[in-house]
């Protein structure tokens, strides 16, 4: 599957959710706390191929994500193999889980790089024959972003969706799109130390 994606900042969240509502029905859930844990490998420096590789830990759940490099600059789409490592309620503790994952990503070469917890509420809707993935998004010293996004099987419908996002986004009167991911914010910011940034990882 391919991700097409696109990010904004929020200057004034609740107007936007009313907005979101009014076009698109959109009701935001109730929030969650994502703790996204990504990762890299000396001998393939993500940095330079644009790639993504994280653990996410969802309340009680666990994935992994690979993120494959941008194909397109302004609106973001991307491969996604996404892939759950704990589905709620199997017994096993999240934490502990997730640690004996770092364990065996450790020992084939990789290497935790940054953490981002950020505090999520999701909602869909249909636009265009589309059904899109729309986010609000808190992080701490970063401030509010929502995020909108498609999925396609593959690169053939790529245009068709970014134009059909590009719509559904001026519907929201969203503009000036953020083309750094949360990782890279996160960088520029001062976490890490100030380390070269990630191109991609939200």
């Amino acid at each position: 599957m391919y991700e097409v994606e696109m990010k904004f900042r929020l200057a004034d969240p609740e107007t936007f959710e009313a907005e979101a509502l009014q076009r698109f029905g959109v009701r935001f859930g109730m929030p969650r706390i994502e703790e996204d844990l990504y990762f890299q490998r000396v001998s393939r420096d993500f940095r330079e191929t644009g790639e993504a590789l994280r653990l996410r830990r969802i309340d009680s759940a666990l994935w992994i994500t690979y993120k494959g490099p941008r194909r397109d600059r302004i609106v973001k789409t991307r491969e996604e193999i996404e892939l759950p490592l704990l589905a709620p309620g199997e017994g096993v503790p999240a934490g502990e889980r997730k640690e004996a994952w770092i364990r065996l990503l450790t020992r084939l070469g990789y290497e935790p790089f940054a953490e981002i917890a950020k505090t999520r509420r999701c909602a869909s809707f249909d636009f265009a024959g589309r059904v899109f993935h729309i986010t609000r998004d808190s992080l701490a010293n970063l401030g509010e972003f929502t995020e909108i996004e498609t999925l396609i099987p593959g690169a053939g419908e790529q245009a068709a969706a970014q134009e059909a996002l590009k719509e559904a986004a001026a519907s929201l009167r969203l503009a000036d799109p953020v083309f750094a991911s949360y990782l890279t914010l996160l960088l520029e910011s001062g976490g890490r130390g100030g380390q070269e940034a990630f191109p991609e990882s939200d």
